[in-house]
């Protein structure tokens, strides 16, 4: 692969202990990484903060810009500590849902605001989905479930409720702790986990620092989260379809569908001229001068078919569109004026061998005052 490309498919790596390895990180870069995850669901701060230091030094050695992502952990509800580490749930049999387990047909849940939300007739999914617990009865801190579909449940197993409806559980009270880390990293994503609705990612966005704000990519895997869909990709600078718990929340048979439903909306905006004209001249690129990520999303959800060059006198920018599908991010000086900026990108088709004196380009770019949608559009002949 060549870096600093513009594949319409991006390559994420989740950092862990297997890429502390000297070296690692480098080959991770050379070999198409465009964004870095840190998951915040495990591991220390210190290691997560080692772990973004390293990414910004290989990523300034080579000279290729790596996004950071912080996902948060979200509101995920796990049984407890289980006697043994393990219990075996019989069809047709009952259990007991509290917050200790007081006896062999109880097994501990560590939320109890989710306890209190249980309603007789609603369906709770352990261990991923393969086993069905079906709420019968409730009280003051127990639910009492009938076992529909056995299985094996851990202790740390995922609990997840389809028909749940947790309203402002979006951020926790640890994700507010990630927020407070990820902006003293300045990282360029937050991926907001458990998203419902617009609201979660409004509370996530005034939790974050003025001096600091990173994009939110908001991960759909709540069934809730189809209902407000448009909403959220209005309210979100990216989507990520969480297949694994969607699955569980989701009929399994309706996931591909579902994600073509998510990917549709997500695709819906402006950059469709300039992506037409693109087509119908040939153009060997699209090159769109910005100041934020939403600027290049106009163009790049429709998917032209040329690579869109991305100009930008931010460092944070550059970096945020690592991940933006068929776009090559290139930063330029503040001082540069319009001239050394369009020499800069049309060289760009050159250097990657995708055009040829007399090819055209599509330049599109946004007036001072008009917000985030391009309003000037204009061929460029290459020299």
């Amino acid at each position: 692969m060549t870096r600093g490309s513009w594949q319409h498919t991006k390559v994420v790596c989740t950092l862990g202990p297997a890429t502390d390895a000297p070296g690692v990180l480098e080959a991770l870069i050379r070999d198409g990484m465009d964004l870095a995850r840190i998951n915040m669901s495990h591991g220390a701060r210190e290691d997560h903060t080692r772990r973004i230091q390293s990414v910004r030094e290989a990523s300034r050695i080579l000279g290729q810009p790596v996004g950071i992502l912080v996902d948060l952990p979200g509101p995920k509800f796990r049984i407890g500590a289980i006697d043994g580490g393990a219990r075996k749930l019989d069809e047709c049999t009952r259990v007991y849902l509290a917050e200790e387990a007081s006896g062999p047909d109880f097994l501990p849940i560590r939320h109890r605001a989710l306890l209190d939300a249980l309603r007789p007739g609603e369906s709770v999914f352990l261990a991923d989905g393969s086993i069905e617990l079906r709420v019968t009865a409730t009280a003051v801190g127990r639910v009492e479930c009938k076992v529909l579909a056995g299985g094996t449940v851990r202790s740390g197993s995922g609990v997840n409720v389809p028909e749940l409806d947790l309203p402002a559980l979006v951020p926790t009270e640890y994700d507010r702790i990630c927020l407070e880390f990820a902006a003293s990293q300045a990282v360029e994503w937050i991926g907001v986990s458990f998203v419902q609705s617009a609201d979660d990612l409004a509370r996530v966005r005034a939790g974050l620092a003025a001096a600091h704000q990173p994009l939110l990519m908001a991960k759909i895997e709540k069934r809730r989260a189809l209902t407000a869909l448009d909403a959220i990709v209005e309210a979100a600078d990216g989507i990520m379809v969480a297949r694994g718990d969607l699955g569980v929340e989701t009929d399994l048979a309706q996931i591909p569908l579902v994600q073509k439903h998510i990917i549709a909306a997500a695709n819906a905006a402006v950059g469709f001229a300039a992506c037409q004209l693109a087509e119908q001249l040939d153009a060997r690129a699209i090159i769109a001068h910005v100041q934020t990520l939403a600027q290049v999303a106009t163009i790049a959800r429709f998917r032209p078919q040329q690579p869109i060059v991305a100009l930008t006198e931010s460092a944070v920018v550059c970096r945020s569109l690592t991940l933006v599908s068929g776009t090559a991010p290139l930063r330029v000086p503040p001082q540069a004026d319009a001239q050394a900026r369009i020499t800069r990108a049309r060289d760009w088709p050159y250097v990657h061998a995708l055009a040829r004196p007399g090819d055209q380009a599509v330049v599109v770019s946004a007036s001072a005052g008009v917000g985030e949608t391009a309003d000037t559009l204009h061929v460029l002949r290459l020299p």
